[in-house]
C-alpha cells in the first residue's frame, strides 16, 4: 500500500528553504519556520527531507552550484588570471548590489558555518570548495604566469581574495547602499589588478 501523495512541489519548498536560510543563517531557521515557508506538515517535512541540516544541504546545493558557475566565468573571463580576479571582485560587487541587505547565500555560510555532523559537514565543505576551488586554480595561475607581486603567494593571493568578498557580503549584510557595495568592489579589483 503506497503512502498519501506528496501534496506540495519540491522545488518550491527548497526555493522557500533557501531563502529563509539566506536570510537567518542555519541556527535563525527553525523547522517550524521551514514547514510554514513551504506549507507542509511536520510529518510531510521529514518524510521528503529527514531534518533541517538535509534540508539546509539542499538548498545551499542548488544556490552554490549556480553562484559558482558565475563566479568561475568571471574569473575565466579575462585573458590574463590577475584580470581574472580583478573580474571575479567585480562580478562579486554586481552580485551583492543586487542583493543588498542579503549578501549571498554562499559566502553568508562561508562566514558562519552550521554545527554539522561528520557526514554533512564533509557535505558542507565539498560545496564550499565550490567556490574555493577556482579562486585556488587561478591563483596558481596568476604564479605560473609570474603575475604574483613581491611578498605575494598563491595562498596569500586566494586568501585575500577571499577576505574582500567575505568583507563585501558583510557590508552588504549590514545594509549598505549598492552603489557603496559596487564602489568598494571596484576598488578591490583595482587594487588586485
Amino acid at each position: 500500500m503506497a503512502g498519501r501523495p506528496r501534496t506540495f512541489d519540491r522545488n518550491t519548498a527548497v526555493d522557500h528553504f533557501r531563502d529563509l536560510f539566506w536570510q537567518n543563517g542555519f541556527a535563525g531557521t527553525s523547522i517550524d519556520d521551514l514547514q510554514a515557508a513551504a506549507g507542509i506538515q511536520r510529518g510531510s517535512f521529514y518524510a521528503a527531507f529527514q531534518d533541517k541540516e538535509s534540508a539546509y544541504l539542499e538548498a545551499l546545493t542548488l544556490y552554490a552550484n549556480e553562484f559558482a558557475k558565475q563566479a568561475e566565468q568571471a574569473l575565466q573571463s579575462a585573458d590574463e588570471p590577475r584580470a581574472g580576479l580583478a573580474e571575479f571582485l567585480r562580478f562579486a560587487g554586481r552580485f551583492l548590489s543586487a542583493h543588498s541587505g542579503k549578501g549571498c547565500f554562499l559566502l553568508s555560510s562561508i562566514a558562519q558555518p552550521p554545527h554539522l555532523n561528520e557526514a554533512k559537514a564533509e557535505l558542507f565543505d565539498q560545496l564550499t570548495r565550490t567556490l574555493r576551488d577556482p579562486l585556488e586554480q587561478a591563483c596558481k595561475e596568476v604564479k605560473q604566469a609570474h603575475q604574483l607581486r613581491t611578498h605575494e603567494t598563491a595562498n596569500s593571493l586566494r586568501a585575500y581574495i577571499l577576505c574582500q568578498v567575505l568583507g563585501l557580503n558583510a557590508l552588504t549584510r549590514s545594509g549598505a547602499k549598492p552603489a557603496e557595495i559596487q564602489s568598494a568592489a571596484n576598488l578591490a579589483a583595482e587594487l588586485i589588478n
